[in-house]
């Protein structure tokens, strides 16, 4: 697979923190699922003394963007450049790696429809069926990632 070598930025750790923000104490989410550090969703079987720390909160989230780093370079069939291979890395663990793989924007991506992939992108806004204006914010800077570098005959060619 072509992404294999990379990995997320320090600048796309930046970005994801600042999305994600920050809980050293489990919270419930706008989908009522358990959440802590970066957005670290609490499987049932962990258990976490609190508060978290900011190394056990980093931690944490290295776990879950390794995670999605193995979806990427299993899913991702096309060459993607550092900017892009972190907005994707930040939709996947917003996402999670599963319901990432399975996502229209993968599909559109591997099949070089970049403007259609980020027509999809910028829809999964969408918590319990309710629009987030948190999560809109998040797309909306994930797909203006994306297009950075992708040159107009990319976007011409659809």
């Amino acid at each position: 697979m072509p992404n294999t070598a990379l990995r997320l930025s320090p600048e796309g750790l930046a970005f994801i923190k600042q999305y994600q923000g920050f809980s050293a104490e489990p919270y419930q989410d706008e989908c009522h699922l358990w959440v802590v550090g970066y957005g670290h969703l609490i499987q049932g079987s962990e258990a976490f003394v609190t508060p978290l720390s900011q190394p056990q909160a980093d931690a944490l989230l290295q776990l879950d963007i390794y995670a999605c780093e193995r979806v990427l370079a299993q899913e991702i069939a096309v060459p993607l450049n550092q900017i892009q291979y972190d907005a994707l890395i930040s939709l996947a663990l917003s996402l999670g790696p599963e319901t990432f793989a399975a996502s229209a924007v993968v599909r559109y991506i591997n099949q070089r429809q970049f403007a259609k992939a980020l027509s999809v992108w910028l829809m999964e806004t969408e918590l319990n069926g309710v629009r987030s204006n948190g999560l809109n914010r998040q797309r909306q800077a994930e797909c203006a990632l994306f297009r950075t570098d992708l040159g107009r005959e990319f976007m011409r060619a659809e």
